[in-house]
């Protein structure tokens, strides 16, 4: 069977970057699965991989614009010191975690810089401008169940859709 949509797949990869950098899979292929067509990973991953067959390896490079976009600096922004609690670890370099009190969204950001009064905080996604290199091997490749696609499509392959008038 060939990768297609509707198609539950498994794969195992490595990911590096421009520099040879590893970002997955170092000391083993890390892995994932998932149901192609339902934005379950990077487009431009999925659309790489259709076609394959169980055993296939491919290498593919992905550019920035259609991983995780462009490096956005309106993304980045300097906000006074005080606005944070006090006690806080804000260390350049750091990832950090807020949540918005109001809606419970949790938003995640880079600690750039920090000065007495002042923190610098880049909101892209770490893998935001950078041109991903991928080697994946193709694991598993079977129709998706009945039960998978429900999950994904409730309203399309649940028991309304299976009900018979």
């Amino acid at each position: 069977m060939q990768i297609a949509k509707d198609a539950f797949v498994v794969i195992e990869y490595s990911l590096r970057l421009d520099d040879g950098s590893l970002v997955k899979g170092e000391n083993t292929p890390a892995s994932m699965n998932f149901i192609v067509g339902y934005g379950q990973i990077l487009e431009a991953l999925e659309k790489g991989l259709i076609g394959l067959e169980q055993g296939a390896q491919k290498e593919l490079m992905i550019a920035a614009r259609d991983g995780f976009g462009e490096h956005d600096e309106s993304l980045v922004r300097t906000m006074a010191l005080s606005e944070f609690p006090p006690g806080r670890s804000l260390e350049p370099g750091r990832w950090a975690i807020a949540k918005n009190k109001e809606t419970g969204a949790q938003y995640s950001y880079l600690i750039r810089e920090k000065t007495d009064s002042t923190i610098t905080l880049d909101y892209n996604h770490p893998l935001a401008g950078k041109d991903l290199y991928y080697h994946v091997n193709v694991v598993l490749v079977r129709p998706a169940l009945a039960e998978e696609l429900e999950f994904l499509c409730p309203c399309e392959y649940g028991e309304a859709s299976s009900r018979e008038d």
